[in-house]
């Protein structure tokens, strides 16, 4: 019963590995460098040798094993073959992935009877658990649901700055009168409510359109954070820019210190509208790293103890209830309204 987890030697992946001992979870540490695994492994823990590209070597790591964690990114370029291998052995399967573009290609390609769940972290759980938690406040199908992040005081990690660099060169999508529409990063912006005042958001490439269609009656779907209008205009240059931030995304700090990612504070706001009303739903926490590999841990407990409703490719609302799932992320997350 070892939790696979799939670059277990990154920033990501030791907090995941973390947060998965303090749990009581058996683990395997997965990665391309043996030497590397068996320094991080502790006494009687299993290691496995596979490169995320390899699907026959990533199938043999993860043989066994009832779920598998994926934190090796960026996954568009590298991220599809360690879920076609989780599939073929049987296993569930959650990552920690940003790119909408990849969890489309997911959504697109993988065919599973067991749960996969792509973009299991802060990007982008909190936003589909607001917006079906918004939208069970609306009696019938629903015109809109629009869901804002703000965060403040966080430091990035290295690979968190590779994939915001790889996003501003990818395609992305909003969800318009019904169906998938291209879209791009700064394609629109809004005027949402937060608990501390009305901000302007500008539209980004969260998961949202993707997902809350799937379990929601919705004709319009968006997704935004909170920026000056102004930092929309990059998004038309998005194209040119990413090899250059690509670059710089290498430098620097490989990720924020634990003292540090405790000062970080998030708000996630959900806005649903119908003929049938409006509903709201603001969810507030710390530590968006700490955040992710909480998420990732209590979606493998949830997935171990066989509470997903559905199998396939599915949304983090739509495998489980929202309310009862957002319960056990406290202290890192609450439902404020």
């Amino acid at each position: 019963m070892q939790l696979a987890i799939l670059g277990v030697t990154g920033y990501t992946g030791r907090l995941v590995l973390a947060e998965a001992r303090r749990a009581g979870l058996e683990v395997r540490l997965v990665g391309r460098r043996r030497e590397a695994l068996e320094e991080l492994a502790a006494p009687g823990e299993a290691v496995a040798v596979a490169d995320a590209g390899d699907e026959g070597a990533l199938r043999e790591a993860f043989q066994g094993s009832p779920v598998v964690v994926s934190c090796a990114g960026p996954f568009l370029d590298i991220g599809l073959a360690p879920v076609e291998a989780a599939v073929g052995v049987g296993a569930h399967y959650l990552d920690t992935t940003g790119e909408q573009a990849f969890v489309r290609l997911v959504h697109d390609r993988i065919d599973a009877d067991t749960v996969v769940l792509p973009a299991f972290g802060f990007d982008y759980v909190p936003g589909d658990l607001a917006a079906r938690l918004a939208a069970e406040q609306v009696e019938g199908p629903l015109d809109e649901v629009v869901v804002g992040y703000s965060v403040t005081d966080t430091a990035t990690s290295r690979g968190t700055r590779a994939t915001v660099a790889a996003v501003m060169g990818q395609e992305q999508v909003a969800y318009a009168e019904g169906r998938l529409v291209p879209s791009r990063f700064g394609a629109t912006t809004r005027t949402l409510r937060f608990p501390f005042g009305e901000k302007t958001c500008v539209e980004w490439g969260g998961t949202e359109p993707l997902t809350v269609p799937r379990h929601t009656a919705v004709q319009n779907v968006r997704s935004y954070f909170r920026a000056p209008a102004v930092v929309a205009e990059s998004g038309r240059v998005g194209k040119l820019v990413s090899p250059l931030f690509g670059a710089v995304a290498r430098f620097g700090s490989v990720g924020p210190s634990a003292e540090r990612r405790t000062k970080s504070r998030f708000t996630v706001v959900a806005e649903a509208t119908g003929p049938g009303g409006t509903g709201r739903a603001v969810l507030t926490g710390s530590d968006v790293y700490g955040l992710t590999a909480l998420l990732i841990v209590r979606g493998a407990q949830a997935l171990l103890a066989g509470e997903a409703r559905a199998n396939g490719v599915v949304a983090p609302a739509e495998a489980f209830d929202a309310r009862r799932f957002a319960a056990r992320l406290a202290p890192l997350l609450q439902i404020v309204e």
